[in-house]
């Protein structure tokens, strides 16, 4: 990504005033009734089938100044060499006070196999800035290889993996399926630039997250870090807080960084 000059941010930081944001609120679990540490406990616990044929919206915000939108879309089961997989793409776009300085139009699309819930091909369509990179990922489980293809300049890649390999998209669809209690450490292994990552998730608090448009919802937080070859990567913080019903979809999420805070908060589930 190219780096910003400090007159560029000046702008940029001049141009999001102009609006907040309606971001999620986090309320305890005392505070909203008829919703106890229990009721929460049981939704974790419910191992649940992966949704189909369904969008999700998302408002992203820069220290509560909406900055555009991610579109996650999990489309109908199809065959991919062989096997039934989930197809689910996430579009990142600015809006248009971003775009005026930075533009950012990024699609991330994995096929996910239905009954291992590893990943069989990533795709990642980068459009930031002046950045430009098309990368397509196919996962070889005969020999044992990610076959990493750069569609922008034609170079290709292989890195070892292993039988659980997953791309950033396909570690999150996982996850949703999961059953999961308070106190719970998850496991991992992303295949990204070539290496092997350890993803690890703590599973922490039980609360309550408020939604504008889509109400309250009991959820539970889920605290992600990363390591490679045993040492932690240290690329900023984060967490997401995922519902604790019939469904875990993802909520509301922040993630910090050295201008501040985004945040990502959902603002419409639609069956398509």
């Amino acid at each position: 990504m190219e780096k910003l000059k400090p007159l560029t941010i000046f702008v940029l930081l001049s141009l999001l005033s102009s609006g907040c944001a309606s971001t999620g609120k986090i309320k305890q679990l005392g505070e909203v009734g008829g919703v106890t540490r229990e009721t929460v406990t049981a939704g974790m616990s419910r191992r649940v089938d992966f949704p189909t044929d369904i969008r999700f919206t998302y408002l992203m915000a820069w220290n509560g100044v909406p900055i555009g939108k991610i579109i996650a879309t999990s489309y109908g089961i199809k065959e991919y060499r062989g096997r039934d997989v989930y197809v689910v793409s996430v579009v990142t776009e600015s809006n248009r006070f971003l775009s005026k300085i930075y533009r950012v139009e990024d699609v991330y699309t994995s096929y996910i196999d239905t009954e291992t819930m590893t990943s069989m091909r990533f795709e990642a369509d980068r459009r930031e800035g002046n950045y430009r990179k098309h990368l397509v990922v196919e996962y070889d489980f005969e020999d044992m290889q990610a076959i990493h293809t750069n569609l922008t300049d034609g170079s290709v890649k292989k890195c070892a993996i292993g039988p659980e390999v997953q791309d950033p998209v396909s570690a999150m669809c996982r996850f949703m399926t999961m059953s999961v209690g308070p106190g719970d450490n998850v496991h991992m292994v992303i295949t990204l630039n070539e290496k092997n990552y350890d993803l690890y998730g703590r599973v922490e608090d039980l609360d309550v997250i408020k939604l504008p448009r889509l109400g309250e919802f009991p959820a539970f937080k889920l605290v992600p870090y990363a390591a490679l070859k045993g040492k932690e990567v240290k690329k900023g913080h984060g967490w997401m807080y995922f519902e604790a019903g019939k469904r875990k979809y993802p909520l509301y999420g922040r993630v910090w960084i050295p201008f501040g805070r985004v945040t990502a908060t959902l603002r419409s589930v639609e069956r398509i």
